[in-house]
This record gives structure tokens, sequence and C-alpha cells, in this order.
């Protein structure tokens, strides 16, 4: 059994993106990340989708510039943590979807008038956000079903919500 931990975050200083997703969504976080440590050398590293690229930093390094609003934890078995992992490690480099980033701000924009339209960009696994990349490990890992296109990081907080503490 593995234990990783999907992570809600918001910028730790000032910075308009962060603020404005939050107020867009209503959240305290605007980011969404998977916390793993390492087996080898018990470094604990966050996988996201940031600075343009899926990536893997530091714990130093995350919360130098993130500060943690809310924390689940999870235990997988090996087998789903192997799937899990995979996943991420093949999400490595991949860029981070503008489009997707502009098609939630119109989503966003359209619901302030009164009109409820998905996500015109498709979360094709060519690129990713933060949210849509934590929903789909989500998938892989726990054979989930979350639907990735319109996963914000307030859309994705909900499902996590629901999901058990030990994936099996």
């Amino acid at each position: 059994m593995k234990q990783i931990s999907i992570i809600f975050s918001k910028h730790s200083g000032f910075n308009i993106f962060s603020a404005l997703i939050m107020a867009a969504t209503k959240a305290s976080f605007s980011h969404a990340a998977v916390k793993i440590t390492d087996e080898e050398t018990g470094k604990v590293e966050y996988w996201q989708a940031s600075n343009l690229s899926v990536n893997i930093v530091s714990e130093e390094m995350f919360l130098s510039e993130e500060t943690i609003v809310f924390q689940k934890n999870v235990t997988l078995s090996n087998e789903d943590f192997i799937k899990g992992k995979s996943f991420l490690e093949q999400s490595l480099g991949k860029p981070y979807s503008m489009p997707m980033i502009f098609g939630f701000a119109l989503t966003l924009l359209a619901s302030m008038v009164g009109i409820k339209i998905n996500n015109p960009a498709k979360a094709d696994g060519s690129q990713w956000v933060c949210s849509t990349l934590v929903a789909a490990f989500v998938n892989f890992a726990d054979n989930q079903n979350l639907v990735l296109n319109d996963m914000t990081p307030a859309a994705l907080y909900a499902a996590v919500q629901t999901l058990p503490d030990t994936w099996q």
C-alpha cells in the first residue's frame, strides 16, 4: 500500500492568475497537484501542471510558491499506485493547456450572464491544466470516470470529497 495526497493550494503571494481563478470559481484555492514521497530518496514531490508544462517539484520549491489549503490523503494499492504514477511519468513535459484555460474563462463568463456552456476545449491528453492532470491521475489510479473537460480546481475538489480514503 502507498500513500499519496491530492493537494489544493493557492499562490503564496499575489498572483493575478491565481486570484482570477479563485474569484471566478468562488474557491479558496486555485491549484491542484499530486503529492508523492519518492521511495528511493524519501523526498516529497509535487506532480503538477504549471509554468507551461507538466512537471515535478520538490516540497521546498512547492511550498515556497504555494500555500496548501486542503489535502486529501489517500492510500492506494501497489497496483493502483503504479498505474497512477506511470500516467504522471508519461505526462511529464506535456504542455500546459492554454486552450483549456481560455475555455474555462469562456464558460465562467457565460455563467455570469446565466448561460451554461461546456468548455469548448477538450482534454485529450496532449496538454494539461492542473485540475485535469490530477483528475486524470484519479481516473487511472482509482478507475474513476471523472469528466475532464470542465474540471476546474473547484470541480475537482467536489469530486475528491466523494472518493474513499483507500483505493483498491
